[in-house]
């Protein structure tokens, strides 16, 4: 034989050899050490049953079991491991069961380690309920559970679903998520469980349905105050598919209604769909319906008595509301839509002139025609979906209902996180956040204006320009004294210049007017009348304040009056008013303490 061919013939010989060694470490050794373990697992556990035999069930078809656990801690055996691991086969699933056939006992092992595992049936039923295995409904409505449709066991075969054991109850007069367990278990008392869950929440048209007797809330009522988006709203009504229609507490800026007499197309709608819309946050806006909102033409020999609507604008996401829903509203003596402002309403007269509620005291029943171009008062409206639920409150001003689980700024945590209408308190001023940038500023707006002393600090445009245009680089002008002068009144620590663009229209100032702009670098500045938060709020109590709009028209500028409503032509030159500071807080801003609401607002530190 030659060299070659003994060369090759070793070489075969170890290939064969290499191959054997491996099936033997790979596959037979691993299940001989689990032969091995299983058969001294079931040996132990015969010992087990046998010094105590008392534990054996005396009734036929029942079965008793014993964890590798408890055989361990009871020295019965020593630790059993999975193959090539120093990881321990199942201590709680693995199990010797005894069952009692009559005239004797039967015994079953099972053990588990790791992939390795005895062919004894250890998985009990499958349990298939009847319905949703989570299921949703209101506060009060009556629950009856739905059962159990079949048990299949993979040995027993079909189970009677009688077997089954159901624990837990719902009380559906308490909000919360309830479990129903179900359980089974075969013949070897190999057992399976599925659980259904049951929430019981609160519906918001349930909750107004139930406050009211035809779905709107009348007169000067206290319970309907809502909290959306970290505003406060109002209820309105429930609509027939329980959608439930809420509106703006306060009014939140002035902009015209420049229109072809219609709400859709108009600025307000542009306004309120464009602008404050984009603001909310994403899971408040999961909350809205589109809906249509009435804007048909009313006249003045109807304006008071009108209640049903007979043209209703395109679905919007944001709408105002009707001179029929304030109509709906009033007892007689008054309404919670009250305001002591000029404020906007969808309907229109003969002439495509919209309609405006106004104190009552200067016309009767509180409402009045207007020029679209007029800057006034807007109180948005939101229709909320019909799945709407409330987690808490009773209604109260003090405590309205709630929608969301809204997380608060933690103490450390950045303002540049936080949402636009929570609140901040700086240098003894209450601020409201009206925007959070990209550039990690934080936009705010006072709720009031500047004092010394606790008076009202008042500017006027001391310059001799005939059009009196925002400027800070003008001496006399408000813009130069707001820059120069007003910061003597409040820290300006954590304020970051900002470039701001002054709007300068060529006539009147309206939403969508014709303007040009000029920009400054300022530490800090007023709002526009566009602004969220710019018109005067339940929480001021100034007596009005400058607005940064301007025009190059003599004597037409923009700014807040006592009642809440904007000074549009016709003031002069001699005009004075306070100043609403809006800044903006530098990215590093962090918060210190508070929860970010009018009563407790979030603290921070120079």
């Amino acid at each position: 034989m030659t060299k070659q061919k003994i060369i090759k013939i070793v070489g075969v010989v170890l290939v064969v050899v290499i191959v054997v060694l491996l099936i033997w470490f790979v596959f037979l050794y691993p299940k001989k050490v689990f032969s091995d373990n299983e058969k001294e697992f079931n040996e132990a556990g015969l010992r087990y049953f046998e010094i105590n035999k008392s534990f054996l069930p005396k009734e036929e078809g029942r079965v008793i079991s014993v964890t590798l656990d408890t055989l361990i801690k009871q020295d019965y055996l020593n630790s059993l491991y999975v193959p090539y691991s120093n990881e321990l086969c199942d201590l709680k699933e693995s199990t010797v069961k005894a069952v009692n056939n009559g005239d004797e006992y039967k015994y079953y092992t099972y053990l588990k380690c790791g992939n390795y595992e005895s062919n004894v049936d250890h998985e009990g039923p499958v349990i298939t309920l009847k319905g949703d295995t989570e299921v949703t409904i209101s506060r009060g409505e009556e629950y009856k559970d739905p059962g159990v449709s079949s048990v299949v066991d993979n040995v027993d075969g079909e189970m009677d679903v009688s077997s089954v054991r159901i624990k837990g109850e719902v009380d559906t007069s308490t909000v919360g998520i309830y479990e129903i367990t179900y359980t089974a278990s075969d013949s070897l008392n190999n057992s399976s469980e599925v659980v259904r869950k049951v929430k019981v929440e609160e519906r918001l048209s349930s909750i107004v349905n139930e406050s009211t007797e035809k779905g709107y809330y009348v007169g000067n009522i206290e319970n309907n105050y809502i909290m959306f988006n970290n505003m406060l709203f109002r209820i309105v009504k429930v609509n027939d598919d329980n959608s439930v229609t809420i509106v703006s507490n306060d009014s939140l800026a002035n902009v015209d209604y420049t229109n072809d007499g219609r709400f859709a197309g108009s600025t307000l709608d542009e306004w309120l769909n464009n602008y404050f819309y984009n603001l909310l946050e994403p899971r408040y806006q999961k909350l809205i319906k589109s809906s249509n909102w009435c804007d048909d033409i009313i006249t003045s020999e109807n304006y008071s008595s009108i209640t049903e609507c007979n043209r209703e604008s395109a679905k919007r996401k944001v709408g105002i509301l009707s001179v029929q829903d304030y109509n709906k509203s009033y007892d007689g003596k008054g309404s919670y839509l009250d305001k002591d402002n000029l404020t906007w309403y969808a309907n229109f007269d003969n002439d495509n002139k919209p309609w405006a509620l106004t104190t009552v005291a200067i016309y009767p029943n509180g409402f009045s025609t207007s020029d679209a171009n007029n800057l006034l008062n807007v109180v948005p409206a939101l229709t909320l979906k019909a799945n709407t639920t409330v987690l808490d409150g009773d209604g109260s001003l003090n405590n309205p209902y709630t929608l969301l689980n809204d997380s608060k700024g933690r103490r450390g945590s950045m303002l540049n996180d936080r949402e636009i209408g929570e609140y901040v308190n700086y240098s003894g001023y209450l601020f409201r956040i009206s925007d959070t940038l990209d550039d990690g500023t934080t936009e705010v707006i006072m709720t009031s204006v500047l004092k010394s002393d606790d008076q009202e600090i008042v500017i006027g445009y001391d310059n001799s320009q005939k059009s009196k245009i925002y400027n800070p680089n003008q001496e006399g002008n408000i813009g130069y004294q707001i820059k120069n002068n007003m910061t003597s009144y409040i820290s300006t620590g954590l304020f970051t210049n900002k470039k701001i663009k002054v709007p300068i229209y060529k006539n009147k100032i309206t939403y969508k007017g014709d303007k040009e702009e000029k920009e400054y670098n300022l530490l800090i500045s007023i709002p526009s009348t566009f602004d969220i938060f710019s018109a005067k709020g339940a929480l001021s109590t100034d007596r009005g304040y400058w607005l940064i709009d301007s025009s190059r028209e003599e004597n037409i500028k923009t700014l807040i009056r006592s009642l809440g409503t904007i000074t549009y032509s016709g003031a002069p030159d001699s005009i004075t008013s306070g100043v609403k500071v809006k800044a903006y807080f530098n990215k590093n801003v962090f918060i210190t303490d508070g929860s970010g609401t009018s009563n407790d607002p979030y603290e921070i530190d120079d």
